[in-house]
């Protein structure tokens, strides 16, 4: 198994067209990011998650097209560096109306933990990535907007990371 560090997509159409077979050529593009698991997620729906290669699912590519069509939606491989590999903690992970995917680490995990309130990891239950969306959660219920909450986040990490986040109203962003 090839070992990089995760894959991220995320996708708008502003002509409203499905994105999936996109975002699922995408994924199999990213594919050597992670080879563990995939996932993706679009608006109001809680995100498809499945373990192994995104390749080993074509015969459900159809399907899956179909049954998540949307005009906007992130994307996911993993390489675990944080967690077992499963598939809760695969991703995208969904925390209230926002969907997060994410490549990096984040060193400073027991920090923000901290300021969410505090989170036990156990090996089954790991990852970075949830404590993040929770921060940002946080953030944007206190603050009102994602802008602002992402610029106070973005000072709270220490870590490397690429995100891109999906809320319930279809608006994609990376950061």
């Amino acid at each position: 198994m090839v070992k990089e560090n995760c894959g991220v997509v995320g996708i708008f159409s502003l002509d409203g067209i499905n994105v999936i077979p996109m975002l699922i050529d995408s994924l199999r593009a990213l594919q050597h990011r992670g080879q563990e698991a995939w996932g993706i997620a679009v608006p109001k729906r809680l995100p498809l998650k499945k373990l192994g290669l995104v390749s080993a699912a074509a015969s459900e590519f159809k399907k899956i097209s179909e049954e998540y069509s949307s005009f906007a939606a992130i994307g996911h491989v993993r390489y675990s560096t944080i967690g077992k590999s499963n598939l809760e903690n695969a991703q995208p992970l969904k925390v209230k109306d926002l969907c997060i995917a994410h490549n990096g680490t984040i060193s400073n995990v027991e920090e923000l933990s901290n300021m969410v309130g505090g989170c036990s990891f156990t090996p089954q239950h790991a990852s970075d990535t949830l404590i993040v969306a929770q921060r940002l959660v946080s953030l944007i219920s206190e603050k009102g907007k994602l802008g602002k909450a992402l610029s106070i986040l973005k000072n709270d990490m220490v870590g490397s990371y690429c995100f891109t986040f999906l809320t319930d109203d279809s608006s994609v962003f990376a950061a």
